[in-house]
C-alpha cells in the first residue's frame, strides 16, 4: 500500500493544531495494518483516539479519526497530524509500505 501523507502547508494551516500534533507525535502506535488500511492509536490530553487511513477508493478521505473535534467539524485534527509527523519523522514505521507526500491542495 502506498501511504499518502498530508503535505506541509496543510498539516500547518491551524497553528494550534499543529502544535498540538507535535506534542501528541511520541504518543503515536501502529495498531494495525491491511493491504488497504492503517490503524494508529494516539493517546489525546484525555483518551486513546483511533487514526486511519484508507486507501480503498480513490475520491474517499484518506485520513479519518474517531475524536470528537473531527467527528463534529470535519476538519484536520492534531491526532491526524500527529500521525503524519510520526510517519514523516520516520518515528512510526510501516512493514511493506510506500510514503509519498500529497501534492497540491
Amino acid at each position: 500500500m502506498e501511504t499518502v501523507l498530508l503535505d506541509e502547508k496543510t498539516l500547518k494551516k491551524d497553528e494550534r493544531l499543529y502544535i498540538k500534533g507535535i506534542r501528541l507525535m511520541s504518543s503515536v502506535k501502529l495498531d494495525y495494518s491491511t493491504e488497504k488500511h492503517l490503524s494508529f492509536l494516539v493517546k489525546g490530553d484525555e483518551d486513546i483516539h483511533n487514526v486511519m487511513y484508507f486507501d480503498e477508493k480513490k475520491y474517499d478521505k484518506k485520513w479519518q479519526c474517531d475524536c470528537k473535534w473531527y467527528t463534529l467539524q470535519d476538519k484536520l485534527c492534531s491526532h491526524i497530524i500527529a500521525v503524519n509527523l510520526a510517519l514523516r519523522n520516520g518515528r512510526i514505521k510501516i512493514p511493506n509500505n510506500k510514503e509519498t507526500d500529497k501534492k497540491g491542495d
